[in-house]
């Protein structure tokens, strides 16, 4: 058993750094967004782990649906309609595949558990 816990720092030396978030898919709006991310479980299209990502703010159409729980930091999310959200600690949110959505980091670094599923 692996255990998420809020407000527990993840060692940086567990994460594997991705690159910018343009090497995922995503286009920049603003700042210079470093991400990394560390997998703890992946199986028939489910991706299971911790992911980190630095200020900046980009536009992801996203490649699965992520069911996410923020650890450290705070991130605010927008969806197309306009709808925006910041989460913190503790929040948790849903993004269906597919969906287009800002991603905005104002803090050092935002950090979520999460579970990917491709369908």
């Amino acid at each position: 058993m692996i255990v998420y816990q809020v407000y527990t720092v993840t060692q940086d030396s567990d994460l594997i750094d991705l690159g910018s978030p343009e090497n995922l898919g995503a286009k920049a709006l603003e700042g210079n967004m470093k991400i990394s991310a560390r997998v703890d479980y992946k199986k028939d299209g489910m991706t299971a782990g911790i992911f980190e990502s630095t200020r900046g703010k980009v536009e992801i159409d996203f490649p699965y649906t992520e069911h996410a729980t923020i650890l450290e930091g705070e991130v605010t999310i927008t969806d197309k309609s306009g709808l925006s959200h910041t989460y913190r600690p503790g929040d948790s949110f849903l993004i269906k595949q597919g969906e287009i959505i800002i991603w905005e980091v104002k803090c050092e670094r935002v950090r979520k558990s999460f579970l990917n599923i491709v369908e």
